[in-house]
């Protein structure tokens, strides 16, 4: 009977250790690989009313995750910005120059280069301030990750040579400058 109660105590001691060992590992997870949502900047406008200029400025959005694919994670970001400031950070100061109603359709990887295509009304309004603002918004906002260096807008499905009349050319894909540009 002696024999039969350690048996039963050396087996319950194993569970107890594996039980010990599964929460230490459960404590390490949790440790070096939380579960938090990545964050993703959103690229929006600050105009300087004396100087007449606007500044482009990052805000950061909470992102789908950092295991999520890349074009997941720029498609969260670019619909940070198409859904504009919030009240708080209209209050700062910051809009955006991106027309109300403009959709993202989709993001595509080819390669390094991010295959961006807007709706039409990306291309309603305008003046050269704006056309280079909303530009800026959607170049800074898709380069913001490190494997992402260039993007190609498309409207509606298509390359198109320039946008507005001003004729940025936007038919080649873009690349944002070391600062973030000022118009």
């Amino acid at each position: 009977m002696a024999r039969r109660r350690r048996g039963r105590s050396g087996a319950w001691g194993r569970w107890l250790l594996l039980l010990v060992v599964i929460l230490a590992a459960a404590a390490l997870a949790v440790r070096w690989f939380p579960r938090r949502p990545a964050e993703v900047n959103a690229y929006f406008v600050r105009f300087d009313n004396v100087r007449h200029t606007g500044t482009l400025m990052p805000v950061r959005r909470t992102g789908p995750g950092r295991v999520a694919p890349l074009n997941a994670r720029i498609e969260a970001a670019l619909r940070a910005v198409l859904a504009g400031p919030s009240p708080g950070e209209r209050r700062q100061g910051l809009t955006s120059e991106i027309p109300p109603g403009t959709t993202l359709r989709g993001v595509q990887m080819n390669g390094t280069t991010a295959v961006v295509d807007l709706s039409s009304d990306f291309t309603a309004g305008g003046g050269s301030t704006s056309m280079l603002a909303r530009l800026s918004q959607v170049v800074y906002t898709a380069t913001q990750f490190a494997q992402v260096p260039e993007v190609q807008i498309l409207i509606d499905g298509r390359r198109v040579e320039t946008l507005g009349g001003e004729g940025l050319l936007i038919q080649n894909p873009l690349r944002r400058s070391a600062t973030p540009r000022s118009f």
